[in-house]
């Protein structure tokens, strides 16, 4: 059983690993190009990634949203729902807090928590949009939550442009709103360092979101759910319902991400903040690096951001440009995505395959049911004959 159970995790492995040995081969041949060598500038990058305490934990402060975001991500494309609307609902939940936490009167603690349910409710409830759409009007899944992205983006910026501008610090020049108080600030977990409580909250939602997928009856009929939703209606699951449970809980994870950087880093809500840093795609990368293991997430994500924070290392100190972390992270991408495709062609052929056996088994039980049909009626009949005969 132990055996079994390895060669599944290592097989599991197999392609992530693949996919991040080619793309840091791809890269090495970029920066051979520009004239530097490879495995100095990896040895740089790696340095500055992971090469004394500081870089470490601004590793981590940086993997922190991608872990929330892959999160998020993973309960809603496990369970086929696939989604790509992580980054309008981190805006939502970034901006929801920050309203919150400006403006709302009240003792602080009655303040934090409100800014942190509110936060999760207009995520959750952004997110649900899109799987009202897709039930009520069959609107794809991936445009409509593709677009909600800027309708989040666009629709927070007239708010913080023309109602909660911060006028004072930069004349309002930068579309961002006042400083929260720092009372309502995540504390630091090393004094100096940029690291929050934002990723010890990350941690927990990994072995939680483990938990609930693999532990749990929702988790269970989450998956039934995405992988045959006619199996599992007809097996006594709502898959509505727990379209628009899944739909939520990851709606509600991405804006914890948001909230994470206004009460961790930022201090505040700045447009553009989140698309320029790619959290929520990152994330999804993460996602589909580790095959949706919220575990896995944990590890890829910090990989993710270790390749992001040792590029800007790069950057610094030599003349090899800062997108070379956007090559490499690209071509990881394309490798996996090339994976999904793969596996969606082959599921798309099996499910044809199940539906061809389901039709001829229905047309066997109907002329079964009919030849039953036809028995008893000349039975019956030879009966009455029978009857008047005598």
């Amino acid at each position: 059983m132990l055996r079994i159970k390895l060669k599944r995790y290592l097989s599991q492995l197999a392609h992530p690993v693949f996919a991040i040995g080619i793309s840091l081969v791809l890269g090495a041949i970029a920066i051979r190009i520009v004239g530097a060598n490879p495995l100095e500038i990896y040895g740089i990058m790696l340095n500055g990634a992971f090469g004394n305490k500081y870089y470490i934990l601004a590793t981590l402060t940086r993997a922190t949203p991608i872990i929330i975001c892959g999160l998020g991500a993973a309960i809603a494309w496990s369970t086929r729902y696939m989604g790509i609307g992580g980054e309008g609902q981190m805006i939502v939940g970034g901006f929801v807090t920050s309203i919150f936490a400006l403006y709302m009167p009240g003792p602080e603690w009655l303040i934090l928590l409100a800014a942190i349910l509110g936060s999760i409710a207009a995520g959750g409830v952004y997110s649900v949009f899109s799987g009202w759409l897709l039930r009520k009007f069959k609107m794809s899944l991936a445009i409509t939550t593709l677009m909600l992205n800027y309708v989040a983006l666009f629709v927070t910026y007239h708010f913080v442009a023309n109602r909660f501008l911060d006028t004072t610090t930069t004349e309002g020049k930068l579309e961002q709103t006042k400083q929260i108080s720092a009372s309502l600030r995540f504390p630091q977990l090393f004094e100096g360092y940029p690291l929050h409580l934002g990723f010890i909250i990350a941690v927990i939602l990994v072995f939680l979101l483990w938990f609930v997928m693999n532990k749990t009856t929702f988790g269970y009929e989450a998956k039934m759910s995405g992988f045959n939703r006619s199996f599992s209606d007809f097996g006594g699951i709502n898959s509505k319902k727990i379209m628009y449970s899944v739909l939520f809980i990851s709606g509600a994870i991405c804006a914890l991400a948001g909230t994470g950087e206004v009460l961790g880093t930022q201090y505040r809500y700045v447009h553009n903040m989140y698309v320029s840093a790619s959290f929520a795609w990152i994330g999804l990368n993460a996602a589909l690096i580790s095959n949706y293991n919220p575990l896995g997430i944990l590890v890829s994500s910090i990989i993710l951001a270790g390749i992001q924070t040792g590029g800007s290392a790069i950057a610094r100190s030599t003349s090899v440009p800062l997108e070379i972390s956007a090559i490499i992270q690209g071509c990881i991408t394309l490798f996996i995505s090339a994976k999904i495709i793969i596996s969606w062609k082959r599921n798309k052929k099996e499910l044809k395959k199940e539906q061809i056996m389901n039709d001829e088994t229905i047309e066997q039980n109907k002329l079964l049911n009919t030849g039953t049909t036809q028995d008893v009626l000349k039975r019956d009949t030879e009966e009455l004959e029978d009857e008047v005969g005598a």
